[in-house]
């Protein structure tokens, strides 16, 4: 299994090959940043094999996550960010399409406005932008007298409603969920939150348990250094921006089409926060033509949203 050393912390990374390398050896890899609680291989069930074609992909877990060290301290974003440049220096990539879900694109960000001469375009699937939206309104759960008393039985006493902690909390609960119910826990989180379970195996669903409970993770993870709006308006990278219309980060999908020229928004018909998985092709097909546009110099954004 490949690992590397990067700013001190062992990551987890994969590279597929770039299937057309002898057509174009010279062609601009794509880099894969997940979510919180994900890990690389969030990005092998949306399907991202299919990329190769317009490069190697380079997907990597974040510190804490998969199978790369939890180190006690360096959950910021900007060491989340200097991780994905480092991983860049450490490849021998000067430049690469970053492509990111979730609060990998809040990492993607930071590192687009600390070295924006690396980044050749952003890919931005569902991302809650935390200077533009102070606050996760999550959908709101009537749960019928059945199932909260069987989630007493569990020992779930509280349902999230809002966050600002880009969803620590949310995913908290669902890794107890899985834990604590089993086989019965894709059943329970469907009807809690029209989703099934998140985490591959229970091993994953205790190490975020483990992480979030840690004081010193919340607090770097909410608080610190990130970036202004400001910052964002003078990034000039064509951007792809994709977002579920049903899902909560929709407010930081408008704005930040607002303030980018050179963003190009899509939502997604009928998805929620994680469509790259429960659609793969309706994130896979608009970041095929938007990276292909992008390296044939002929990307342009539009004035309009449109719904895919």
């Amino acid at each position: 299994m490949p690992f590397v050393s990067v700013n001190g912390v062992r990551l987890r990374a994969e590279t597929l090959p770039h299937r057309r390398a002898e057509r174009r050896p010279d062609a601009v890899p794509l880099v894969f940043v997940h979510g919180l609680a994900a890990s690389s291989a969030f990005w092998m069930a949306a399907g991202v094999q299919t990329l190769t074609g317009h490069g190697a992909c380079l997907m990597y877990d974040l510190r804490g996550h998969g199978k790369s060290d939890t180190p006690n301290t360096g959950y910021g974003l900007t060491h989340m960010a200097d991780d994905l440049l480092g991983l860049l220096d450490q490849q021998g990539i000067a430049k690469a399409h970053i492509v990111a879900h979730s609060f990998g694109g809040m990492i993607a960000l930071r590192a687009a406005v600390k070295a924006p001469d690396r980044v050749v375009s952003l890919t931005l699937a569902d991302t809650r932008i935390r200077p533009l939206q102070q606050t996760i309104t999550l959908p709101k759960v009537r749960l019928p007298a059945g199932l909260r008393a069987r989630l007493d039985d569990l020992g779930i006493a509280e349902i999230p409603q809002s966050e600002t902690g880009d969803g620590v909390h949310y995913l908290e609960t669902v890794a107890r969920i899985q834990l604590a119910a089993g086989k019965e826990a894709d059943a329970l989180l469907s009807a809690i939150y029209q989703h099934p379970g998140l985490f591959r195996s229970r091993r994953n669903a205790q190490k975020w348990i483990t992480l979030a409970e840690r004081a010193s993770f919340v607090e770097e993870m909410t608080t610190g250094e990130s970036f202004s709006a400001q910052d964002l308006a003078a990034l000039e990278c064509p951007m792809l921006i994709l977002v579920g219309d049903k899902s909560p980060t929709r407010p930081s999908a408008f704005a930040l089409k607002r303030l980018c020229p050179a963003a190009r928004l899509r939502q997604i018909a009928e998805a929620g926060h994680f469509f790259p998985l429960s659609q793969p092709r309706s994130f896979l097909r608009p970041t095929w033509r938007f990276i292909r546009a992008v390296n044939a110099g002929q990307f342009v954004p539009e004035t309009d949203d449109d719904t895919v």
